[in-house]
């Protein structure tokens, strides 16, 4: 199987189990597979902050890549210094978007099905899209990962800023949970892409955040 191919049945995977849980929990982070909203939003603050920093003042185009229900959304919506982003969400499972363009206060058009921004912004942002993996195997779900995040920077004009969940050794947990070898990681970022720095918060200790700037 070509990673074409295997990009294709991922999705669909990804699709049904992201489908089964939202189901399950409703609108909530549970219902994405986050643990609880403290963590969510505090993954959502460093991202806020790196974008911030990058650029300190005028319009920000962001893409919310792995939208889901459209958390991110209600928190730059609530966050009165994130007034200049301009947001855009997507996601690959269309029962989110629904939900996102059902519930957000942005126009509909402001969310679309997809694994990548349809035009160009200037950051992309996943946060935990690709912590949850269908395959117990590593090789394969890193290139997917990387596949995403190739066709992601391709849209991006001044570069992608996401997390994952760490450990010492690359490895996809019992719990399907991708947690990878962070300077490994970093590495093939800035062989593929460029400069990349590893932003640490103390209260997330199983966190990084990478930031690849152009």
């Amino acid at each position: 199987m070509n990673d074409s191919f295997r990009a294709l049945r991922f999705r669909r995977l990804i699709r049904s189990v992201y489908t089964k849980r939202f189901s399950k929990y409703g609108r909530q982070p549970h219902g994405v597979f986050w643990s609880d909203l403290v963590r969510q939003q505090s993954r959502f603050k460093i991202i806020h902050n790196q974008i911030s920093a990058l650029v300190p003042s005028g319009v920000v185009k962001v893409a919310d890549i792995g939208c889901g229900y459209g958390s991110l959304a209600d928190y730059i919506r609530e966050t009165p210094s994130c007034s200049r982003f301009v947001y855009t969400g997507y996601d690959i499972n269309p029962t989110l978007i629904a939900t996102c363009r059902e519930h957000s206060n942005l126009p509909s058009k402001s969310f679309s099905v997809s694994d990548c921004p349809l035009e160009l912004v200037d950051f992309s942002v996943m946060s935990g899209t690709y912590n949850m993996s269908v395959t117990k195997d590593l090789v394969h779900w890193e290139r997917y990962v990387f596949r995403c995040l190739a066709k992601c920077w391709g849209q991006s004009r001044l570069g992608m800023i996401f997390n994952m969940l760490v450990a010492d050794k690359s490895h996809i947990s019992e719990g399907m949970l991708y947690h990878c070898e962070v300077e490994k990681l970093r590495r093939r970022c800035v062989q593929q892409f460029g400069a990349t720095r590893i932003i640490r918060e103390a209260t997330l200790p199983r966190d990084v955040t990478l930031v690849i700037t152009r």
